[in-house]
């Protein structure tokens, strides 16, 4: 869907231009690679958290010296139905892909597999990440937490929460199911619901729980990116179950009454890019802003 205020340009033209923004930054081409198929994803099914807004604001915090472009995602610990990575402070959609992918693999041996990542970064689209699983025939499910505390549970208390976002995955023939909510949908205002409590402090205990890491409320670096990231990817491995004509008949009852969006779910087609994306007035603003930064032109719009 194109913004009133937008323009469109080539895909093709827009990942070469990320990826020498992001090469000339000191990023592996690889890694870059990972980071740039997240944020198009994102871009693409009209997840703003993530997309294309996020890349500028990652080429800010690279300059900034809050990212590492050149960070090595770690192995802590190694088991077969879970792992601990090391997001080494790099950019977060690196981290999260790696963490994914391997909680997939995993689950293709052992049915089920978590994985977290600590010391990442944020702006990631969960969703996304979780979707990744649905390639392989696998549920997926991301969540997150970053930034420090700013969300309250009770009108005038004390901020304890912040961002965290989750995402489920769940594949249906050629289409991907997905969900994507946060903890709160208002970050300013207290929490809006229990069922808003509950989502925030399950993501906060899969994420700086299960890591060992700061708790929003010890966070104080006003930026999300100073103040770090933790992701857990779950991948739950359909086949395994011999489920795979329930989850069919699943994916049947979500088309037949859910396409409106209004059970919370949205189906996207799997597969390509599109041939060309349309990006908002204010958005290009910003990408053609960090490109002279980086001495990187933003691609003419002639």
């Amino acid at each position: 869907m194109s913004h009133p205020l937008s323009v469109t340009l080539p895909a093709a033209v827009l990942q070469e231009w990320m990826l020498k923004a992001l090469t000339r930054k000191g990023q592996f081409a690889a890694d870059a690679q990972l980071v740039i198929a997240r944020i198009l994803e994102a871009e693409t099914a009209e997840r703003p958290t993530g997309g294309l807004s996020s890349f500028a604001n990652i080429l800010t915090a690279i300059d900034l010296g809050d990212v590492d472009p050149r960070a090595r995602t770690l192995t802590v610990v190694d088991a077969p139905a879970i792992a601990v990575l090391d997001g080494s402070t790099g950019i977060g959609q690196v981290g999260a892909s790696r963490a994914m992918m391997l909680a997939i693999q995993k689950a293709q041996v052992t049915g089920i597999a978590l994985v977290v990542v600590k010391n990442s970064q944020p702006e990631v689209d969960v969703a996304g990440i979780a979707a990744l699983a649905t390639a392989t025939g696998c549920v997926g499910f991301c969540t997150a937490n970053w930034g420090r505390a700013d969300t309250s549970t009770q009108p005038g208390g004390t901020a304890w929460l912040s961002s965290q976002p989750h995402g489920w995955a769940i594949p249906h023939k050629d289409r991907i199911w997905t969900a994507l909510r946060g903890s709160t949908d208002h970050p300013d205002l207290p929490l809006a619901s229990l069922n808003d409590a509950f989502r925030g402090i399950l993501s906060l205990a899969l994420t700086a729980g299960l890591t060992d890491c700061k708790l929003p409320s010890a966070k104080k670096r006003a930026s999300p990116f100073g103040a770090g990231a933790e992701y857990a990817c779950m991948a739950i491995h359909i086949p395994s179950f011999s489920a795979v004509d329930s989850f069919t008949r699943i994916g049947d009852e979500l088309t037949q009454h859910a396409s409106d969006g209004s059970a919370g779910w949205k189906s996207v087609t799997a597969g390509a890019l599109p041939e060309s994306l349309s990006i908002r007035a204010d958005v290009l603003e910003a990408l053609q802003r960090v490109g002279t930064e980086s001495r990187v032109p933003f691609p003419s719009l002639s």
